[in-house]
C-alpha cells in the first residue's frame, strides 16, 4: 500500500498489508471494516509479529472487558492480556470501588512493572485516572519464596502496613490468619488464598488452599508475590504524610478541627468510610498516570470519537464532583491532583505510534494519518437464516460444508463444555462428525477442518481473503447471558450453624431444652482440664456441658424475630413441648405417607424419552445451565417417563432458571401431543409467565393463552372454548384456571408456581387435580437442606441453589444518605434505559419519600407500591412497572418475590444497617438478572451512628458479591419460612416451640418409624477418665473454630473419620499438642462405645467401669467369655456395668486399656 494515496480513499487490506504498514512505521492508521471481533483477531496477528505491547483504549468498561476475552481467545495465552477496570465510582461520590475491581488493577500495574503483559485493555476513564508511582507500588510489594528465613513479626507488621487485616479464619481477599506456625494469607490478585507453613522464621512450604474448607490443596508454591490489599495504604510511613496532607487540605477548606480528628481517628482504626480512595494524592506524593507505567508501545483507540467524547464527559464530571465535594466542605483533594483533562490525555496519546478501529469515515482537511479497509464479514445473516428455519440447524450445516469443502479454517466457539459437548451431538445428527478436546484453541485450528472449541467470544467473523470463519454459540442459538465460572473460592460451603453460635445465642439442649449460650469456658475440676460449654435456663441455672457431649446442643433456630422463653433445668415443660412436636410429626407422616402411597398406585400418561428436536429446542436456551438445573431437568424428564404420575417441587430463587425447567417440560408435553395449565397466584406473575412462555417458544408453532383479570370476559370465553377443543397447548391463569367451567381435551401436566400462595379450598381442588395428572410445583422460598433430606422419598425435591449469573454482576456500594449520589445513581440507570427500586420501609413516610425522589430526578416516573394497598391497586402499581410506563419504583420489601424485572438493575435501599444480612441479600438479588452491570446502594445515616454489627453486616454484603455464598449463611429465617410453606402452619409452631434441628430430628425418625424402621434411642456416651484433652486457645485461638472441631469430633461415626479431621487439624493448625491428641484419643474411644452401645466409661482410681446399654450388640456369652478370662478382677452388675480391677494407673493408660477392652469385644 502507497502511504502517498489519496487519503480520502480508503484502500483494501488484509492483515499482512495492515501489519506491513505499522512495520513501516506509520505512526497513525486508520482501521474501518472491522466487524464481529475482527479487531481482536487483527490485534492478536500484530502481537503475534511483533514485541512491543498493545495498549488498547475503549469507551467504556463493557466494551473493554469484551474486548479483552475476544483478544485472550485469539492469542491464546490469556494471563499475557490484562485487563484495567476503572473505579466505577463517580469522582468525589462517597462510594468505595469494589475489592475485586481494586484487586484487577493492581494486578495489571505490577504486571506492566515486571513486563509480563503483552496487551493492556483499558477504558478511557480509567487511563485518566492517576496512580502510585511505580517506585512507591514496588516498595509496597512483597515476595516470599519457599525456604527462605523472614523475621516473623517483621513480617506480620509488614502484611499490617500493606492494608492487610488479621482475621481468625482467612477467607476474604485482604486478609490473613496466624495460627502457630502457620501463616494464611488472601492476596488480593490471588484467586485462592495460600498458607504458608514455617519451621522456626524458615518457609517450610506453601501452598494454595480452599477458602471452603480451609483444606489446603496438593500443589505447591516455589514463590509468592504479595501486593497491597488495597491502592490506598494508611500504615507505616505513609500515614505521616496522609495526615500532614489531609490536615492542610482540612484547614484549606475551614473543616472544624473536630471533625477533621474524628475523620482521621476513623482513618486510623481502618475504617475507610465510602469514598476514601479519592484521598488518594495525600498519602503518594507525586502520582504518576497509566502512560508513565506503559512506556513505549503502540496505542490502539476502539472507537475514538465515542472515547473522545466519553473524555470530555469525565473530565466535566471530575470537575463537577469536586465543586459539589467542596460546597458540603468534604476533605477531597483537588481535582487535576487525583485526574487528567481530555487534553492531558490527548498530550499523554501523541507521542505513540496509533491506530484508530473506526465505525464512520470523516471527511478532515489536513490528513495525518493513513486509512484502510479490512475485510470482515458479520455472521448476522447466519443467525438470521437460522431463525428463520425455526430451531433447526440446516442453514448452519450448509455453511460448514461449503467452508470446508473450500478448505476454510472453521471453528465453533462455546463458553461451555456442556454447550459445546451438546452442539457436537446435535451436529452428528446432521452427518458432521467433530472430534472435541476441551484444550484446543484458536491457534490448533487447520485448513478443511472444522474445529471446536473452548472460549468467551462476543461475535464471531468470516474473512474471505484469510479463508477464516468463526462462529460463536449466539450466533447459533440466539443471545446468551454469559457466566463466567464461579471459582471454589467464592462457592463457599454452607456453614456449620455452631460456627455462627455467638455468646448470647439461644441454643437447644436434647434434656434440658432452649438456653442461652454464654461462651466456651476452660475449667480445672480434679486437677482435670477441659474446655466446656456455659449454658443458661430460667432461673439461672447454669450448665457445665463438657465439650465431648458437645452432640446434646443446637443453635436455637426458627423463624426471623421470634424469641423463645427460657427452659426451667429439671421442669416438665421441655418434655410436654417435645411430645407435642412428636405428635404433629407423626401426623404430618402419615398424611405425607398417604399422599405417597395413593400416587404409587395412581397411573398416568408415559411421556417419551427426549428426541432431536427436544435437544435443538433445549441447544437454544439463553443460558449456560448450572449442574443443579440441569439435574432437575433431567429429574423432572425422568419423573415424566414413569408410569406413575410426577409430583415434583423445584426450589429455587428467582433468575436461578426454575422458569425454564417448567418450559421443558411443557414443550415435552405437547411434543407428545398433551395439553399444559400453569397456574399462578397472581395476576402480575400470569402475565410475566405468558410473556417468557411465548419468547421461548416464538419459533415452534405452538399456542400459548392468558386467562386473568387483563382479558375481557369476551375473550377469555373465546380462550376457554378453544382449550376444550385442544387448540390451546399451554394455557397460563391464576385460580380462575381451576374453576369448574375451564376444561380441556388432554391435559398431561399442571405446572403450580407458588402452591403456598394459595386458599385451602384451591388447594383441595389441586390435591384432587395429582391423582390424574403429572405436576410440577415450583417455589422461590428456599427449602433448608436438612428437611430436604428427611423428606426423601415422600416428596420429590429438586432444589437449584446455584445463582445462575455471576453475581459480582452487582456492584454494591455502602454510603451515607446523600442527594447527589441518589440522583447520579438514578439518572445513571434511566440513561441507559434501566428501571429503578428505592426501597424505604417505613410506610408512613413512603409517600413523602417518593414526593422527595421526584423533586431530585424530575425526570424520573415515579411509583409507589406497599403492602398495605389493596391487591388490585399493588398489582396495577407493579403491571405498570414492568410495562416499563414507570421507571423508579418506591417501594417497602414487598417487590414482589416471584417477579424478574430484568431492566431493573439499580436498587437502593434506604436504611440498610436495619436490615438484617439475609433480607440484605434477598432485596439486592432483585437486580442483575440482564446482561448489563447492576448497581447495589445501601444508605446508612452516617459511619458514627452505626452500630458494630450493623457495620459487620454491610461489609459483608460489600464484599460477598457472591450471591450463593453467603446467601445460605445467611437465610435462616427464609429457609424457616420455606420449611412452614412446605409443611403448613401447625407445623411452624412445633418449630418455633423445639427449634428447627430437633423437629427436623423428630420428623426423620417419626417416618422412619412408620415406614417400618425399629428406631434405635441415640446414644450419648460419658467418659470420665480424668483426663485433660481439648484444642488449646493457643493452638486454635478462635472460639468459634474450636466448636466446630468439638462438633464435628463428637458426631464421627468412625475411626476413619477422626483420622481426616486429625489430617484437617495438622493442616490449618500445624502439629498437635498433647491435650489435642489425648481428645482425638477419647473421640476414638467415644466411637467404639457408640457401635457397642457403651453409655459409660469411668475410672474410679482402682475399677474401670463401663456401662453397656440393655440393647447392646455384644452377646451375653462374649461378656460371660471376659468373666471367666484368666486374667480375673472382672465383675458385672445387674444394671449392665462391667467392672474391671486395673489399680492405680497413669490416665492414659486407663485410656488405651479401655479401648483395648472394647475392641477386643469387636473382634469376638
Amino acid at each position: 500500500m502507497d502511504p502517498s494515496q489519496d487519503t480520502t480513499d480508503i484502500a483494501h487490506a488484509t492483515t499482512r498489508s495492515l501489519i506491513q504498514q505499522i512495520q513501516s512505521g506509520t505512526r497513525r492508521l486508520e482501521v474501518h471494516g472491522l466487524v464481529g471481533s475482527a479487531g481482536a483477531y487483527l490485534l492478536s496477528t500484530l502481537l503475534r509479529e511483533s514485541t512491543t505491547p498493545l495498549f488498547i483504549l475503549t469507551p467504556d468498561q463493557k466494551s473493554a472487558e469484551q474486548l479483552a476475552d475476544d483478544l485472550a481467545f485469539y492469542w491464546g495465552e490469556p494471563e499475557q492480556i490484562c485487563m484495567f477496570p476503572q473505579w466505577e465510582v463517580p469522582p468525589f461520590e462517597p462510594l468505595s470501588p469494589h475489592p475485586e475491581v481494586e484487586a484487577r488493577r493492581i494486578a495489571t500495574l505490577f504486571a506492566l512493572l515486571e513486563g509480563r503483559a503483552r496487551a493492556v485493555v483499558l477504558p478511557v476513564r480509567a487511563a485518566m485516572q492517576r496512580l502510585i508511582a511505580r517506585p512507591i507500588l514496588a516498595d509496597l510489594s512483597l515476595r516470599l519464596i519457599a525456604e527462605d528465613e523472614y523475621e516473623r513479626a517483621a513480617l506480620l507488621e509488614r502484611l499490617s502496613e500493606l492494608g492487610y487485616q488479621a482475621t481468625p479464619l482467612c477467607e476474604d481477599r485482604g486478609t490473613f490468619s496466624v495460627r502457630g506456625d502457620i501463616l494464611d494469607l488472601f492476596p488480593p490478585t490471588c484467586s485462592e488464598p495460600v498458607r504458608v507453613e514455617f519451621f522456626g522464621d524458615y518457609i517450610e512450604r506453601m501452598r494454595p488452599f480452599d477458602p471452603a474448607t480451609q483444606r489446603s490443596r496438593e500443589q505447591q508454591l516455589n514463590e509468592l508475590m504479595v501486593l497491597p490489599a488495597r491502592e490506598l495504604v494508611l500504615a507505616g510511613s505513609h500515614w505521616e504524610t496522609f495526615a500532614r496532607a489531609f490536615k492542610e487540605r482540612c484547614d484549606a477548606l475551614d473543616i472544624p478541627r473536630s471533625r477533621r480528628e474524628q475523620l482521621l481517628e476513623a482513618l486510623r482504626e481502618g475504617l475507610l468510610p465510602p469514598g476514601s480512595h479519592f484521598l488518594l494524592p495525600f498519602n503518594y506524593p507525586g502520582l504518576e498516570t497509566f502512560f508513565d507505567y506503559a512506556g513505549q508501545g503502540t496505542w490502539v483507540l476502539a472507537d475514538p470519537a465515542a472515547v473522545e467524547q466519553e473524555a470530555d464527559t469525565f473530565a466535566a464530571e471530575a470537575l463537577t464532583g469536586a465543586a459539589r465535594a467542596a460546597a458540603k466542605a468534604d476533605p477531597y483533594p483537588e481535582w487535576q491532583s487525583l485526574y487528567l483533562s481530555a487534553a492531558d490525555l490527548e498530550k499523554n496519546l501523541r507521542p505513540h505510534p496509533r491506530i484508530d478501529f473506526c465505525g464512520l469515515q470523516l471527511y478532515r482537511l489536513q490528513e495525518d494519518r493513513v486509512r484502510c479497509r479490512f475485510n470482515a464479514v458479520a455472521n448476522a445473516d447466519l443467525r438470521a437464516a437460522l431463525r428463520q428455519e425455526g430451531g433447526t440447524l440446516r442453514p448452519l450445516v450448509e455453511h460448514l460444508q461449503e467452508w470446508r469443502a473450500q478448505g476454510w479454517k472453521v471453528l465453533l466457539a462455546c463458553h461451555q463444555r456442556g454447550q459445546a459437548e451438546r452442539l457436537r451431538d446435535l451436529l452428528a445428527e446432521h452427518q458432521i462428525a467433530l472430534p472435541f478436546d476441551p484444550a484446543a484453541g484458536f491457534a490448533h485450528a487447520r485448513r478443511g477442518e472444522i474445529l471446536l472449541v473452548l472460549g468467551e467470544l462476543s461475535a464471531g467473523l468470516r474473512l474471505p481473503d484469510e479463508r477464516l470463519a468463526v462462529v460463536t454459540e449466539e450466533e447459533v442459538f440466539g443471545a446468551r447471558v454469559r457466566r463466567r465460572g464461579r471459582s471454589e473460592a467464592r462457592a463457599r460451603a454452607m456453614l456449620s450453624t455452631l460456627a455462627e453460635l455467638r455468646e448470647g445465642d439461644y441454643i437447644v439442649h436434647t434434656d434440658h431444652g432452649i438456653g442461652i449460650y454464654r461462651g466456651l469456658r476452660h475449667l480445672e475440676l480434679n486437677q482435670m482440664q477441659g474446655d466446656f460449654l456455659h449454658l443458661e435456663y430460667a432461673g439461672g441455672d447454669k450448665l457445665y456441658l463438657p465439650v465431648d457431649r458437645i452432640e446434646k446442643v443446637q443453635k436455637y433456630v426458627a423463624g426471623e424475630g421470634h424469641t423463645p422463653r427460657l427452659d426451667k433445668m429439671g421442669g416438665q415443660g421441655w418434655e410436654k413441648a417435645r411430645l407435642r412436636a412428636r405428635a404433629a410429626a407423626e401426623e404430618l407422616a402419615r398424611e405425607l405417607l398417604h399422599i405417597y402411597a395413593r400416587r404409587e398406585m395412581a397411573e398416568a400418561f408415559q411421556f417419551s424419552a427426549p428426541d432431536r428436536l427436544y435437544r435443538e429446542f433445549e441447544a437454544a436456551f439463553p443460558f449456560e445451565e448450572t449442574p443443579d438445573q440441569q439435574q432437575a431437568i433431567d429429574e423432572v424428564l425422568s419423573d415424566m417417563a414413569q408410569q406413575r404420575p410426577m409430583d415434583r417441587i423445584v426450589c429455587g430463587d428467582v433468575g436461578y432458571g426454575k422458569t425454564e425447567v417448567a418450559i421443558r417440560a411443557a414443550f415435552k408435553a405437547v411434543e407428545d401431543g398433551k395439553q399444559v395449565a400453569l397456574l399462578v397466584p397472581t395476576t402480575v406473575l400470569a402475565r410475566q409467565h405468558w410473556q417468557t412462555f411465548r419468547e421461548r417458544l416464538a419459533d415452534y408453532p405452538l399456542t400459548v393463552e392468558m386467562i386473568s383479570r387483563f382479558r375481557s370476559p369476551a375473550e377469555v370465553r373465546e380462550i376457554l372454548e378453544r382449550a376444550a377443543a385442544g387448540r390451546v397447548d399451554i394455557l397460563i391463569g391464576t385460580h380462575r384456571l381451576i374453576q369448574r367451567d375451564v376444561k380441556f381435551k388432554d391435559l398431561g401436566l399442571l405446572i403450580i408456581d407458588e402452591e403456598q400462595r394459595f386458599g385451602v379450598s384451591h388447594k383441595e381442588k389441586l390435591k384432587k387435580m395429582r391423582a390424574a395428572v403429572d405436576v410440577l410445583t415450583l417455589t422461590a422460598t428456599p427449602i433448608p437442606r436438612t428437611l430436604h433430606m428427611s423428606l426423601a422419598g415422600l416428596r420429590d425435591l429438586s432444589v437449584i441453589d446455584t445463582p445462575p449469573v455471576d453475581r459480582l454482576a452487582v456492584r454494591t456500594y455502602v454510603t451515607r444518605f446523600d442527594d447527589d449520589v441518589i440522583r447520579d445513581a438514578i439518572l445513571r440507570e434511566l440513561r441507559r434505559g434501566g428501571q429503578v427500586f428505592f426501597v424505604h420501609n417505613r410506610v408512613q413516610s413512603i409517600g413523602a419519600m417518593a414526593e422527595f425522589v421526584q423533586t431530585l430526578v424530575p425526570e424520573a416516573k415515579v411509583s409507589v407500591g406497599h403492602g398495605q394497598m389493596g391487591e388490585k391497586q399493588l398489582e396495577e402499581v407493579m403491571v405498570e412497572f414492568i410495562e416499563g410506563r414507570s421507571n423508579v419504583l418506591v417501594c417497602s420489601t414487598i417487590i414482589e418475590n416471584g417477579l424478574d424485572i430484568p431492566r431493573a438493575n439499580t436498587i437502593i435501599i434506604n436504611r440498610a444497617d436495619c436490615f438484617g444480612l439475609a433480607q440484605l441479600y434477598q432485596l439486592r438479588g432483585r437486580v442483575g438478572r440482564s446482561r448489563h452491570r447492576a448497581y447495589a446502594y445501601l444508605l446508612i445515616p452516617g459511619e458514627a451512628t452505626l452500630t458494630r454489627d450493623a457495620r459487620e453486616r454491610l461489609r459483608i454484603l460489600q464484599e460477598l458479591s457472591d450471591l450463593g455464598a453467603g446467601f445460605r449463611i445467611a437465610s435462616h429465617d427464609l429457609e424457616l419460612r420455606g420449611a412452614g410453606d412446605l409443611l403448613g402452619g401447625n407445623q411452624s409452631g412445633q418449630i418455633a416451640a423445639i427449634g428447627f434441628e430437633m423437629y427436623t430430628e423428630l420428623l426423620e425418625e417419626t417416618i422412619a418409624e412408620l415406614k417400618g424402621f425399629a428406631r434405635e434411642e441415640k446414644i450419648d456416651p460419658e467418659i470420665r477418665l480424668g483426663l485433660s484433652a481439648f484444642l488449646p486457645e493457643k493452638y486454635m485461638p478462635d472460639p468459634n473454630q474450636r466448636l466446630v472441631f468439638y462438633k464435628k469430633l463428637a458426631a464421627a461415626e468412625d475411626e476413619d473419620t477422626i483420622y481426616t479431621l486429625a489430617d484437617e487439624l495438622r493442616d490449618r493448625y500445624g502439629e498437635l499438642p498433647e491435650p489435642a491428641l489425648l481428645l482425638l484419643e477419647v473421640m476414638k474411644l467415644r466411637v467404639l462405645m457408640k457401635r457397642l452401645r457403651v453409655e459409660l466409661a469411668e475410672y474410679t482410681g482402682r475399677h474401670l467401669l463401663l456401662g453397656f446399654q440393655p440393647d447392646t450388640p455384644v452377646p451375653p456369652e462374649q461378656i460371660l467369655a471376659r468373666l471367666q478370662d484368666p486374667r480375673g478382677g472382672c465383675s458385672f452388675t445387674p444394671d449392665y456395668r462391667l467392672s474391671i480391677d486395673i489399680g492405680r494407673m497413669d490416665r492414659g493408660e486407663v485410656l488405651r486399656l479401655a479401648k483395648k477392652e472394647l475392641q477386643g469385644f469387636c473382634r469376638l
